[in-house]
């Protein structure tokens, strides 16, 4: 790679890290896309599910949170021990998700 190329991909990391990342809210799906664009996202939970509309949603908890007797309470708390990205909250067992693991 040029010199030109990485100073060019050392400023645009810098923006992202200053501006793009301070910017997203903690357990958004927006965070998880900005951490996996910098290469920082294999501390992240892997568990995914299906939404209503088909699209497939990744938690965006830390690995390791998945405790499924942690229900969550479902009136705008914490999600437990359950996965959440963004207002989804699920659990492992319903038929359209992919268990939880660590990348």
């Amino acid at each position: 790679m040029r010199q030109r190329e990485r100073a060019g991909l050392v400023r645009l990391e810098q923006f992202v890290r200053a501006s793009v990342l301070p910017g997203t809210h903690p357990q958004s799906t927006a965070r998880r896309r900005v951490l996996e664009a910098l290469g920082e996202a294999n501390g992240l939970c892997t568990a995914q599910t299906v939404n209503g509309d088909g699209d497939i949603v990744i938690c965006t908890l830390d690995a390791g949170h998945y405790d499924p007797d942690d229900k969550p309470p479902f009136k705008g708390g914490k999600p437990g021990g359950w996965h959440k990205a963004d207002a989804s909250i699920w659990n492992d067992l319903g038929a359209a998700c992919i268990p939880h693991a660590a990348l």
